[in-house]
């Protein structure tokens, strides 16, 4: 069941990939945007990560980002980790919290121009195209934004395999251009 915007974050404890506990109520004081990836290989999630580094100083010190992989530890060691990202990553191989905020899965998402588009991006940036798989093979990328509070701002549920929130969204929850937030579906 798909989270709305105005409804509260569902709390959660969980460890990050270098072993610091995280709890999300902790951080009310802050706004948090949760990012929910597919596998640790993917090439298009590895591009996405790519993305959000080489854009990191319009968000550092503004939001706290908690990447979310259906994938164990080891594997986020192998292939994301590597691109040192300067926000926690975090294994959750039993989708637990995948199930908890509603992330969807479905077999029509990886067939679109978009999935394509960002696949043949991704393997000119390097990442491997061909990667084994954990987890469901359909997942779709999920978003949220997080208040100061834990009212969820934004959610947002991609509609293809490579679809996550706009990066003008994220700027708009935090003040930097006009918007107001909602529950969305990817473009």
């Amino acid at each position: 069941m798909r989270l709305q915007a105005g409804g509260i974050a569902p709390d959660f404890t969980i460890k990050t990939l270098r072993g610091k506990e995280v709890t999300l109520s902790e951080h009310a004081s802050k706004r948090v945007w949760l990012a929910f990836f597919r596998f640790a290989a993917c090439p298009l999630c590895n591009l996405r990560v790519h993305e959000i580094i080489e854009n990191w100083s319009r968000f550092a010190g503004k939001v706290e980002l908690f990447a979310f992989f259906q994938s164990p530890a080891a594997r986020l060691e192998e292939f994301v980790a590597k691109q040192n990202p300067p926000f926690p990553l975090i294994a959750d191989p039993e989708m637990r919290l995948y199930a908890t905020y509603g992330v969807e899965k479905g077999l029509g998402a990886g067939l679109s121009a978009s999935v394509m588009a960002r696949t043949l991006a991704a393997k000119r940036k390097g990442f491997k195209v061909l990667t084994p798989i954990e987890g469901p093979a359909f997942g779709i990328p999920a978003d949220f934004l997080v208040d100061r509070g834990g009212a969820i701002h934004t959610a947002f549920y991609g509609r293809t395999l490579s679809d996550h929130i706009p990066f003008e969204l994220v700027d708009a929850f935090l003040g930097q251009t006009a918007g107001a937030g909602a529950a969305v579906a990817g473009l």
